[in-house]
């Protein structure tokens, strides 16, 4: 059986290859792809690749919702320690070969998440996962595409077998030099069925490629201007930028001045250009706390007194990036004339931000940007014991009230009571400005006129473009 399946495929694969009926979509990325497995994509490209040709446990839908995916069943024990999950029945690799719970051991075994996480084989569809401390984030780490067993020790990284709505067809090489990847979906109701990632160098050439045809998309860190393209602005909600306070920094224990600088600063305006506003740690997501405004002091009352601070210096170290100068220069206007303090930007070369600057917290006020899970769990980024390099409280923030909140956030399974914790968590925020929260980076997108049916969704990552693929169509032209 498995060897007529793979005799229809390379059928099937021959005819969408050469076939000039169906349609195409070509996408402009930079740079050359290493490998598509889970367990080994790196670059933006490469994970956006190994995620449409994967399919996880659970996933996140168009509204940014955590949703069952191979997963038919699951159970969490009384303990919250034990999660029994059961795959749906019929579900099939790329060869003809059934989805089984040795893939899910295989794969819990070589991704970097479940490390420490012991997994028992119950039966042909069902697996335990017996964890070491409670995580209520748990589910959100099986969103990690599901590999077949032994994919990194005999598969092809670049032409894996596919479990997902794609799967790779043909490699172009030009020697070792990787020019495309074709991809095709496997729903014949779908209108663009052939996806192409074409390979090059730098954005200039991804600027030319899209003048003479080449390519239909490309994704730009630079503005551009473009015949027959349009521009799509999406914000990517699992980046923020903000300005961390240095709380080890005695000038910057001061919550008055934390709170006077925040008072002065109208975020909406000088972030305009550059993405959304942040909805304080926990941004854009049902665990918002909307109540509060992250924008404004808690206390509207609060007055600036134009005498408190005068004469007062404050440093502002940034990483030498263009739209980063623009943005603290704003800052140091506003500072300046609201404040009356002086204002000092401190350029580094992002290359030296970690080492100069991360490490040994060597800063007053750091702009800069974190990237943050999609699952309401801030642990990682404001827990007090995560105030030392590697951790990633960058103002060494801490507070009994968040520390205690954030840990039973992580203890409690049920939404409703992990809405408690976080709420707490997010008003201990509010009140001590650990940071200033500024804008989810909006990304450019450039995709063909004769490409419709692209529209607005819940882009967290750079894979989220294609998150409504089904609805784009290509308009004929002759």
């Amino acid at each position: 059986m498995r060897i007529f399946t793979q005799i229809i495929l390379a059928l099937n694969t021959l005819w969408f290859t050469i076939s000039p009926t169906v349609n195409s979509y070509t996408e402009g990325v930079i740079g050359q792809p290493r490998s598509f497995l889970p367990s080994q994509a790196e670059t933006k490209n490469d994970v956006t690749i190994s995620r449409l040709i994967f399919r996880g446990l659970f996933k996140y839908d168009i509204y940014g919702s955590l949703v069952p995916e191979l997963a038919e069943t699951w159970q969490i024990s009384d303990d919250g320690l034990v999660y029994t999950i059961k795959l749906k029945d019929n579900q099939f690799w790329s060869d003809g070969r059934k989805i089984n719970s040795d893939d899910l051991i295989y794969t819990s075994f070589k991704v970097k998440n479940l490390v420490g996480v012991a997994t028992d084989k119950v039966d042909d569809l069902t697996v335990r996962y017996t964890l070491p401390n409670k995580y209520s984030p748990f589910l959100s780490l099986l969103t990690i595409g599901v590999m077949p067993v032994d994919s990194e020790e005999k598969i092809d990284p670049l032409k894996p077998l596919s479990s997902g709505p794609f799967r790779i067809i043909r490699l172009d090489k030009n020697g070792p030099i990787i020019k495309q990847v074709i991809l095709i979906h496997e729903d014949p109701k779908i209108n663009i069925r052939k996806m192409i990632f074409r390979y090059y160098a730098n954005n200039d050439e991804l600027v030319t490629a899209a003048k003479l045809g080449e390519i239909s998309g490309f994704l730009s860190d630079k503005e551009v201007v473009l015949d027959n393209f349009e521009k799509y602005k999406f914000p990517l909600q699992g980046v923020y930028y903000a300005l961390f306070f240095n709380l080890r920094n005695e000038k910057m224990q001061d919550l008055e001045l934390r709170k006077y600088i925040q008072k002065a600063l109208p975020i909406e305006q000088i972030i305009s250009d550059k993405g959304i506003t942040v909805q304080g740690p926990i941004s854009r997501s049902s665990f918002t706390d909307r109540s509060l405004d992250f924008n404004k002091v808690a206390n509207k009352d609060f007055v600036i007194d134009q005498t408190k601070y005068a004469d007062t210096t404050i440093n502002i170290t940034i990483p030498n990036i263009k739209t980063h100068i623009k943005l603290a220069e704003a800052i140091e206007n506003i500072l300046e004339n609201e404040l009356k303090v002086e204002v000092k930007i401190i350029e580094i070369d992002p290359e030296k931000m970690l080492d100069d600057v991360i490490k040994s917290s060597n800063f007053e006020i750091l702009l800069y940007g974190q990237e943050v899970g999609r699952d309401p769990d801030r642990y990682s980024n404001w827990h007090s014991t995560q105030k030392v390099y590697p951790g990633l409280n960058l103002s060494g923030f801490e507070h009994v009230r968040a520390d205690k909140a954030l840990e039973e956030g992580r203890n409690v399974p049920e939404n409703d009571s992990r809405m408690i914790h976080y709420n707490e968590f997010q008003k201990t925020f509010l009140e001590q400005i650990p940071a200033i929260f500024l804008y989810h980076p909006f990304t450019n997108y450039y995709i063909s006129k004769y490409v419709t049916g692209v529209g607005d969704k819940y882009t967290f990552t750079i894979s989220d473009r294609f998150l409504d693929y089904y609805n784009w169509k290509k308009i004929e032209t002759n």
